[in-house]
């Protein structure tokens, strides 16, 4: 197949989406199929191949970070129009995402959608929802009701628009699938997880250099994964270990993989803490080369409650590393609690009690690391790739079937079955 993958974001922004687009794209190729990205263009250098379309871009970035696309309908479709494209999958509902519907209408291309974010808890990055829900988090009625009404009703009927536009959707969980149910669309829904290359599950050689370099004599060393953004709850994870060295003393280190806008304000509030000598803020860390820093951590901490997959939870799996996370949509989907990591509520004592419980419960430790791997291992991207391969070809088929029709029984070039604009 020739297939056309379509994102607001990618490489090198360091993400979620980029990396589940870039490990779907290459598990594909190696399948012998055509995987063209198209993806904004950064302004900086980026070693792309003869397969990489990037669109432009304006200078505003949402949160300083993220470039706006300046997409021009013209410029997609030109290069679309050269490519004989089987099958578009697009990765965002919004301004890629609409010029990908389109394009299928246009040409007839059959148009798979992955519903990678939680879109309606990201409102806080646009101006002036940033300032309401501040308020709203204050218990400001007003601005609380202002903040629900657009996430119920205004991003909620957009997506479904959209969605209805799509001729498949892919979630990335079961929990994922089961939260889009009461948007009642009849655009089919698969699961379709994010896989993980077999460079997760092999030994990495820095690992005892960096374990020495930040356990620094201690007897545990922790991690977490995440962009510094108010959406990840990191306060809450700083506090939460704050708590921790209060009861158990001063006998871990943390490592906070990762960057973003709240980066000043964390490193603030460990000094307030005063668990600023206990965590490392290590920035940005190439995907390579995170499963190195997995490898020399004894447990993955976590306080997320806005994923929609755990691909950092199950990158940590790969490396036998048990996860400790609030219990929420997404992560319910990897963490099995008391099996391979441990589950809470977003009380920040009943997550203390739980870290604490293991780390005096050795054996336990042991049990959920080995959990924690065969949880991963089942996550092997070419495994992944081939079910999502499998979905395509039905959309292919499908797509088949209705030019058959057009062609024997209407006598027109028009489609019988035209997607809602």
């Amino acid at each position: 197949m020739r297939i056309a993958m379509m994102t607001n974001n990618y490489k090198p922004f360091v993400g979620g989406v980029p990396i589940s687009i870039e490990r779907l794209a290459d598990s594909l190729r190696d399948l012998g199929h055509t995987v063209y990205v198209f993806a904004p263009d950064y302004k900086s250098p980026v070693d792309d191949d003869e397969y990489t379309f990037r669109f432009p871009t304006m200078k505003r970035k949402v949160a300083g970070v993220i470039p706006v696309p300046n997409l021009s309908y013209g410029y997609v479709k030109e290069i679309i129009s050269t490519l004989d494209i089987d099958l578009i999958h697009v990765h965002h509902p919004v301004m890629i995402g609409n010029v990908a519907t389109r394009l299928g209408q246009e040409f007839h291309i059959p148009v798979a959608f992955t519903y990678h974010t939680r879109y309606e808890q990201y409102l806080h990055y646009l101006k002036p929802f940033g300032y309401l829900q501040n308020k709203a988090n204050q218990g400001k009625l007003v601005e609380a009701a202002i903040i629900d009404f657009v996430q119920q009703q205004v991003i909620q009927r957009y997506l479904n628009h959209f969605l209805e536009k799509c001729d498949m959707v892919f979630a990335p969980t079961k929990s994922i699938q089961d939260y889009l149910e009461p948007f009642h669309i009849d655009t089919p829904i698969s699961i379709a997880p994010t896989g993980l290359p077999s460079a997760n599950f092999e030994k990495h050689a820095e690992v005892t250099d960096l374990r020495k370099r930040y356990l620094q004599g201690k007897k545990y060393l922790f991690c977490t994964v995440s962009r510094l953004a108010k959406e990840k709850n990191l306060p809450f994870l700083l506090q939460g270990i704050a708590a921790v060295k209060e009861q158990l003393g001063d006998i871990f280190n943390l490592l906070i993989l990762g960057d973003g806008p709240e980066k000043e304000n964390l490193i603030a509030l460990s000094q307030t803490l005063e668990i600023d000598e206990n965590v490392f803020f290590v920035g940005e860390v190439p995907n390579q080369e995170i499963t190195s820093y997995h490898q020399a951590c004894d447990l993955f901490l976590f306080s997320s409650k806005s994923e929609t997959q755990g691909i950092v939870l199950l990158e940590a799996m790969a490396a036998y590393l048990p996860v400790f996370a609030i219990r929420a949509t997404g992560v319910s989907d990897v963490v099995v609690s008391g099996e391979n990591g441990v589950l809470s509520s977003d009380s920040i004592e009943d997550w203390v009690q739980n870290v604490i419980s293991v780390l005096q419960n050795p054996s336990m430790l042991t049990k959920m690391k080995n959990s924690a791997r065969n949880t991963a291992l089942l996550y092997d991207e070419k495994n992944i790739a081939e079910q999502i391969l499998e979905r395509y070809r039905y959309l292919e088929k499908s797509y088949e079937a209705e030019r058959w029709l057009m062609l024997h029984l209407n006598g027109a070039r028009r489609p019988l079955f035209v997607k809602e604009c």
